[in-house]
C-alpha cells in the first residue's frame, strides 16, 4: 500500500489537539451521565472493612446513605479514608442493604473506617490530557514519530527478519509469518480473530523484542494485561521473573493478576537481595512503634502492608515527629519502585495506569505492543507510542467491540470511536469486503483458529472474516455426529418483551433458559455462558438462577451483556436475542445500531463446543428488515444445526453427550 493510502502527512500538533478536544468532550458527557445517575457529588460511606481474604486483591465494603443511585459494576471510584486514599472499581452494589464493595488498587488496612466515595472517572481522562499536553509542549522528551507511524501519518519501514532460533516451536505458519514481520518492521498491525492464538504470539513477540531493547505492553483491561503478562513470563522463564525483568504494574490489585510479576513483588525481591534505606527505615519505625507481637507478624506482610501499618500506628499516637518520619516512607517506596521499573526489560500496564502513575511518567522504551487494539481509544495509543523510540505493534480484531464513547460530539466520534485498524488505513483495501488486503505489508492476519468446532467457525468466518479462518489440526475433522449449532425457537411461546429502566426483559425466554441450564447442570456441563443484548434480562436471569436452580445450575455459569463478555470463552454459549413483536428491534438492527455486527461476532465467537441461539424467527422477521444480519444468522444456524421448539420440554442431553462438551481445549 502506498503512503497516501495510509493517510500520511497530518502534523503532530493537529493530532494531539484533536485528541485533547475529544477527551474534553467525553469528560462533559461522562459528568452528565453521572448527574443522571445521582452520582455527581461524593457519597459518604460508613463502616469500612475489608471483605476479601488474605492474599487476594483488597476489597472493601461501605454502607451508603439512603437514596437512589445508579451505581454499576465496574464503575470507577476514588476513596478517601482515615487510613489513606486510593482508586478502585465497584464489584458489588446491594441496593436493599445500601452497601457497596470496591476492589482497591491501594492497601487501606483491614479497617479503613468511614470513607468519601467519588464516582467521577474523568480523572483518568484529565490525566491523559495532561500527558498529551506534555508531549505537545516538549516533543524532544518523547518519540512522536513512533505514534505518527503507527497511526498512518508517516509511512513506516516494513519488512521481515528471522525470528530467534529458540522461539516458541508451537507457533503455526501465520503466527511465524507475523512475528517475522514484527521483528523486521517499525510498525505492524496483527489482526487476530477469535481463537487464533493472538496472546500466545504476543508473548513470543515480546520475548523476542526484549532481547534487543525494553518493551512496553499496554491494554485497556486488566484481564488482557494479565493474560499478556502470563504469556511473556512463560516465554522468558522463572529466572527472568526472579531478576525483575518482567513487571506487570498493578498485578497485586487485579483479581486475575500474578502477584509475582507486580512492582511491589519486584521491590520485595530487590530489598531481599540488597536492603536499601526503605527497609532500614521500616525496621527502625517498627522497633519504635510496634510491640513484640506485632513485629513477629512482619514477615507475613508485604512492604506496602508494613508501610500502611506504620502510618496507621503513627496517626494513632499523634506524634508529629513520628508522623513525619512515617510520611517519608512514601518517598522511599516511590524511589524503590522507580528503581525496580528501571531494571525491567518488559513492563506491562493498563492505559489508565500508564497515564496516572507517576513512577511510569519518566520511563522510556524501545518497543511498544498494544493489545486489544480495537478497544483502545486513539489518544491512549498516541500517548503510549510516544514513549517508544524504535517500533510499535498493535494486536487486536477490528471485528470485535470498539472503544466505549458517551459523547456524541464530532471530535469525540472522530478521535475516540474509531479504532486503530481503521485509523491506520488498512481497512477497505481487500477484495471488496472492507477487510485488509492479504498483500498489505502493514497488517498480518492470524488465520488458524484453535477454539471453535468447525460449524461454529464456519458461521463466524463467513459472516465476519471473509471466509479466511481455517481450523487447526487439533480441532479435529469437520464431520461430527453431534450438532454444534442449535436454534431454540421461541415463536410458539408467544414471547412478550417488557421495558425496565430503559432496558428490556423477556420472562418467556428466562423460563426457557432456566430449563436449558437445568439440563446442562444435570449433564455435568460446568463451562456455560449466557449473553444477552440487555442489562435487564441479565438481572432477570440471575434472579431465576438463584431462586429456582441454586446449586443445580452449572458451576461455571456466567450471565452478562454482550459488551461485558468480550475476551471470554465458554464450552457452551447461549445467545438470548430477547426481542419479540410487537415492539421494534432497533438495537438488533444494524442500520440503526452500527455496532451490532461486532456485538454479534463477540457473542457467537465465544463458544467452543456448542452455540445455542434463542429467539423467535418469525417475530424477528417482522420487527427487522428482511436482510438483517440477525435474521441471516438465525437462518444459517437453522440450516447447519438443529432446531428445537422451546414450547416443548427442552432436552439437549443427547446432543451434550454426543458432542463431549468440553473436550476441545482453549488455545
Amino acid at each position: 500500500m502506498t503512503e497516501s493510502e495510509h493517510g500520511a502527512g497530518e502534523p503532530l500538533d493537529l493530532l494531539l489537539n484533536g485528541c485533547r478536544m475529544a477527551l474534553e468532550a467525553e469528560i462533559q458527557a461522562v459528568r452528565a451521565d453521572l448527574e443522571s445517575r445521582g452520582l455527581s457529588s461524593p457519597l459518604p460511606g460508613s463502616g469500612g472493612r475489608r471483605v476479601s481474604p488474605a492474599g487476594a486483591p483488597p476489597v472493601y465494603e461501605w454502607t451508603l446513605p439512603p437514596g437512589r443511585y445508579g451505581i454499576r459494576i465496574d464503575d470507577a471510584v476514588r476513596v478517601e479514608s482515615e487510613r489513606g486514599r486510593g482508586l478502585g472499581m465497584v464489584v458489588r452494589h446491594d441496593r436493599s442493604r445500601a452497601s457497596i464493595r470496591v476492589r482497591m488498587n491501594e492497601w487501606l488496612g483491614p479497617h479503613p473506617g468511614p470513607g468519601l466515595l467519588t464516582f467521577d472517572p474523568t480523572w483518568i481522562l484529565a490525566a491523559l490530557i495532561s500527558r498529551l499536553r506534555e508531549i505537545d509542549d516538549d516533543p524532544e522528551r518523547f518519540h512522536p514519530e513512533t505514534a505518527l507511524r503507527l497511526l498512518g501519518r508517516e509511512f513506516p519501514r516494513v519488512g521481515r527478519a528471522e525470528p530467534p532460533a529458540d522461539l516458541d516451536p508451537g507457533l503455526n505458519d501465520s503466527q511465524r509469518a507475523a512475528i517475522s514481520r514484527i521483528l523486521g518492521s517499525q510498525a505492524q498491525l496483527v489482526w487476530g480473530p477469535p481463537g487464533t492464538g493472538k496472546t500466545r504470539l504476543l508473548g513470543a513477540a515480546a520475548a523476542a523484542l526484549a532481547g534487543e531493547g525494553r518493551v512496553l505492553i499496554v491494554a485497556t483491561t486488566n484481564v488482557a494485561v494479565d493474560e499478556a503478562a502470563s504469556r511473556v513470563a512463560a516465554c522468558l522463564g522463572p529466572a527472568a521473573i526472579e531478576a525483575n525483568q518482567v513487571i506487570r504494574v498493578g498485578a497485586e490489585f487485579s483479581p486475575t493478576g500474578d502477584r509475582r510479576l507486580s512492582l511491589a513483588a519486584a521491590v520485595e525481591r530487590a530489598e531481599r537481595r540488597q536492603p536499601s534505606r526503605l527497609s532500614r527505615s521500616l525496621l527502625e519505625l517498627e522497633g519504635t512503634l510496634l510491640d513484640g507481637r506485632a513485629r513477629a507478624r512482619t514477615p507475613d506482610l508485604s512492604l506496602a502492608e508494613r508501610q500502611a501499618r506504620i502510618l496507621g500506628r503513627a496517626r494513632g499516637d499523634s506524634d508529629a515527629v513520628l508522623m513525619q518520619r512515617a510520611g517519608r516512607l512514601g518517598g522511599e517506596m516511590a524511589r524503590a519502585m522507580r528503581a525496580g521499573l528501571d531494571e525491567a526489560r518488559v513492563v506491562l500496564s493498563t492505559f489508565a495506569s500508564l497515564a496516572n502513575r507517576d513512577e511510569l511518567a519518566d520511563q522510556r522504551f524501545n518497543h511498544l505492543i498494544v493489545d486489544e487494539a480495537s478497544a483502545a481509544p486513539l489518544p491512549q495509543v498516541v500517548h503510549a507510542a510516544c514513549l517508544a523510540d524504535r517500533s510499535a505493534f498493535a494486536f487486536g480484531d477490528f471485528q470485535q467491540l470498539p472503544p466505549v464513547v458517551l459523547s456524541t460530539a464530532a471530535q469525540a466520534r472522530r478521535w475516540l470511536a474509531r479504532d486503530l485498524f481503521e485509523e491506520s488505513g488498512v481497512l477497505g483495501h481487500g477484495d471488496g469486503d472492507g477487510l485488509p488486503s492479504p498483500k498489505d505489508g502493514l497488517c498480518s492476519m492470524l488465520e488458524e483458529q484453535y477454539r471453535m468446532r468447525p460449524p461454529i467457525r464456519a458461521l463466524v468466518s463467513d459472516l465476519f472474516y471473509g471466509g479466511r479462518l481455517r481450523d487447526a489440526a487439533t480441532i479435529g475433522p469437520t464431520e461430527s455426529a453431534a450438532p454444534a449449532l442449535i436454534l431454540l425457537e421461541s415463536g410458539n411461546l408467544d414471547p412478550q418483551v417488557s421495558r425496565v429502566d430503559g432496558s428490556r426483559e423477556n420472562e418467556v425466554h428466562v423460563e426457557a433458559i432456566l430449563q436449558l441450564l437445568e439440563v446442562l447442570g444435570r449433564e455435568g456441563v460446568t463451562d456455560v455462558g449466557v449473553v444477552t443484548p440487555y442489562r435487564a434480562q441479565t438481572r432477570s436471569l440471575w434472579r431465576g438462577v438463584r431462586g429456582r436452580l441454586g446449586q443445580a445450575a452449572p458451576v461455571g455459569l456466567e450471565i452478562s451483556t454482550i459488551h461485558r463478555f468480550q475476551g471470554r470463552e465458554k464450552a457452551v454459549v447461549i445467545l438470548d436475542t430477547v426481542d419479540a413483536p410487537p415492539g421494534s428491534s432497533w438495537f438488533l438492527n444494524e442500520r440503526r445500531n452500527t455496532d451490532l455486527p461486532r456485538l454479534l461476532n463477540v457473542a457467537l465467537s465465544r463458544s467452543r463446543d456448542l452455540l445455542i441461539l434463542l429467539g423467535t424467527t418469525s417475530g424477528l422477521q417482522r420487527t427487522l428488515p428482511g436482510e438483517a444480519l440477525l435474521n441471516r444468522v438465525m437462518a444459517r444456524v437453522a440450516e447447519n444445526g438443529v432446531t428445537i421448539d422451546a414450547s416443548r420440554p427442552i432436552d439437549v442431553a443427547p446432543i451434550v453427550r454426543a458432542a463431549r462438551i468440553g473436550a476441545i481445549a482453549p488455545d
